[in-house]
Order: C-alpha cells, then sequence, then structure tokens
C-alpha cells in the first residue's frame, strides 16, 4: 500500500497498516518530518486509536492532561465550567491531552520503522499517479532523480494543498474565515492573572475573545485577528497587550513571550474522499477553524477507518467497505465537523447562555462533553 504524506494522518495510517502485516510505503515530499505545530489537542477517541496502536504511553510522557473545560466571562467570572470525568462511562480515555503535533510524529515514525516491510521516502515529492486495474502506480521526484511506487492502494494524507487531490482534479470547495489565529506561547504562571483558570479556559469580554491551552511546558494564549489588521501588526508586542485588555482589563503587561505566530484558517471539504483505490484523510481532505482543535482529530479517524477498511478489503473482504468508509467519513466532515466548529468561532450572547443552561444540567453537560469530546464523529475503536 502507497500512503503520500508522513504528517499524524499519514503515519497513522501506515503504522495500522504495517501492523496488519501489509507492506507500505510513505513519501513525503519534505525532506524531515515537519516541525511545524498548529494542531495541540487530542481528544479521547484520538487517545484510544494512538492505544491501539502502542504509542499512548510516549505521548503520555511529553503530553499535558487537560480534564476541565472552563468558561469565563469578565463580569462574572468563571460561569461554567465541565469536568471530563463526567465521560468516565463513555470513553477509557475521560480527558484530552495537549501536545504538539509536532511531538507526536516522531513517536509514530520510529514504532512504524520497526517494521522491515514499511518504508518511508523523505524528499519524495508526487509528480504523476494512475490506476492499473487492482494497482496503483505513483511516480515521485525522489532526491535528484525519480521513482515509481506500486501499491494496491493509496491514502492521500498530504495536506490542504494535496498533489494527489490536484492531480485527480478533485475540487476543494469552502471559503476562508474572517479572522486570523495568533498564538502566543508564555511560560508565565496564568494563575495569577486568572485565578482558578482551567488548562481549557474560554475568557470573553462581548464580542471578544480570548482562549487559553495548557501545555506540558507553556501556555497557548489563541487570539482572533481581522484580517484587514496585518500580520506585522498583529505580531506587535503592543497590539497583543491592547487586544488582551480588551477581554482582561487587569492585564497590566504581556506575559514573557517564548514563541509567537499568525496564520489565516479556512473551512474547505474536498467535492469526494475517493477516486477508485485511492483515498483522500486529513487536510488533503478537510479543513477548517482550529477552536475545539477538532480538525487534526478528524483526520486521523479517517486514517483509522481507512486504513482498517483497506485492510479488510485486502484480507478478502468486499472492496466496498474502502469506498464505504470514505463516503462515511466524507459525511462526518460536511454534517458533523464543519457545523460544529462554525458554532465555537460563532460564539455570542445566545452561545454563552446556551453554555449557561447546559452546565445547569447533567443531561445537557454530558451531550456537551461528548460532542466536544467528538465521540460521536469516531468509528469504534477496538483492539
Amino acid at each position: 500500500m502507497l500512503v503520500a504524506g508522513a504528517g499524524p494522518v499519514g503515519l497513522t495510517a501506515a503504522l495500522l497498516v504495517a501492523d496488519a502485516g501489509i507492506p507500505v510505503t510513505v513519501a513525503e515530499k519534505r525532506p524531515a518530518l515537519s516541525a511545524a505545530s498548529r494542531a495541540s489537542t487530542f481528544h479521547p477517541p484520538t487517545l484510544a486509536i494512538l492505544d491501539r496502536m502502542g504509542v499512548l504511553d510516549d505521548v503520555h510522557d511529553r503530553g499535558q492532561v487537560a480534564d476541565r473545560l472552563q468558561y469565563r466571562t469578565v463580569s462574572d467570572g468563571v460561569f461554567a465550567e465541565f469536568s471530563m470525568e463526567a465521560l468516565r462511562g463513555e470513553t477509557a480515555f475521560p480527558y484530552r491531552l495537549h501536545l504538539e503535533q509536532a511531538q507526536l510524529t516522531p513517536i509514530i515514525l520510529e514504532r512504524l520503522r520497526r517494521h522491515a516491510h514499511a518504508r518511508v521516502l523523505f524528499d519524495a515529492e508526487l509528480q504523476e499517479v494512475a490506476q492499473h486495474g487492482s494497482r496503483v502506480v505513483a511516480r515521485v521526484r525522489h532526491g535528484a532523480g525519480s521513482e515509481t511506487l506500486d501499491g494496491a492502494y493509496l491514502i492521500a494524507a498530504d495536506g490542504s494543498r494535496s498533489d494527489v487531490r490536484r492531480v485527480l482534479g478533485i475540487p476543494f470547495d469552502g471559503e476562508d474565515y474572517p479572522d486570523k489565529i495568533l498564538r502566543v506561547m508564555t511560560n508565565d504562571d496564568l494563575d495569577a492573572l486568572l485565578p482558578g483558570i482551567a488548562p481549557v479556559t474560554y475568557l470573553f469580554n462581548g464580542p471578544r475573545s480570548v482562549s487559553f491551552l495548557r501545555m506540558a511546558d507553556c501556555w497557548r494564549i489563541i487570539l482572533r485577528v481581522p484580517k484587514d489588521v496585518g500580520d506585522d501588526t498583529a505580531l506587535d508586542p503592543g497590539w497583543i497587550l491592547a487586544r488582551l485588555r480588551e477581554v482582561i482589563p487587569s492585564c497590566e503587561r504581556l506575559p514573557a513571550i517564548l514563541m509567537k505566530d499568525i496564520y489565516g484558517v479556512a473551512k474547505r471539504v474536498a467535492g469526494r474522499y475517493r477516486d477508485g483505490r485511492i483515498v483522500l484523510a486529513g487536510d488533503s481532505a478537510h479543513v477548517t477553524n482550529t477552536r475545539g482543535g477538532m480538525n487534526m482529530n478528524c483526520g486521523i479517524h479517517d486514517a483509522f477507518a481507512m486504513a482498517l477498511a483497506i485492510v479488510a478489503a485486502l484480507r478478502g473482504e468486499d472492496p466496498a467497505v474502502v469506498a464505504a468508509a470514505a463516503d462515511e467519513r466524507r459525511r462526518v466532515a460536511t454534517q458533523l465537523l464543519i457545523p460544529r466548529t462554525d458554532r465555537n468561532v460563532a460564539g455570542g450572547p445566545a452561545w454563552l447562555d446556551q453554555v449557561r443552561a447546559m452546565a445547569g444540567s447533567p443531561a445537557k453537560t454530558l451531550a456537551h462533553l461528548r460532542s466536544t469530546a467528538m465521540l460521536d464523529m469516531t468509528p469504534p475503536v477496538a483492539h
């Protein structure tokens, strides 16, 4: 089997297939694993997948458990808090784990390389792909030359600018969100600024908001930046402090900044997830905003569902299981992922009233936690 892309999604698919005893080749166009880390949240179903893959202990060693979701306003302070322990009867992992995605991929890659029948090619950019009966043939530029790869299936997990999707002519329709994302990393003690802050905290002041994520070695502070504000302006310490003061009037100084960056976000879904024996997964199939940390998790779930379907097909089951898995993952993206992440961004007084109502009802609390934990968006994970 072939996999395009050595990010979290591609490596997950490759390891699941290799663990089943099926030869797999991964082609990654970068010269090494990406060090970029926009995603940082691993939800309970994803933790179950990582556990099945035998990498969860190593991931835990590097990550930060987040077991509470907290909502605050400037005027009311903490007005709602949800303990993920309420999910104990729903999942073996009633918490989130915060870890930079760039720390996950080396763990999976090391595990994958234990298989003699697994091969990972870096600096291998896909140039052509064709299907001949029951085989997929891909030509990649590899180093100074080129190489032809052959497999029964190809999982395209090569990112939002997917070469495979482009070669197949699959549309990637959608639109940009009106705001960009500004991330600020600090190792300051934010409890001094917001006493009792939870590992996942959302703070609102009218239409303005800021998110806080506790990482193992720092805090991520996430702000929205209007598109008409230039990146240089948004990265200026004075501009950042002014935005923080809009939601935290008591903030007298900027926290110590370890790192800061800014990027745009969009919502797009591929017109189809399959073309014969080629299927799309992860960012090549869908992208959306980062609040709630769902897009990367959904991509890992894509990889899990499609890899297991391919294994089943190669073991003699009806090949239609692969098409069915791809179609189901597209349904999840269009009907669940995009609407849910849109709701997370919309906010507003009506949303805060909903949060208050959910916090006051055990049944609504459980439904809210199931939704934010993506428990209704994932195929069953069995060992």
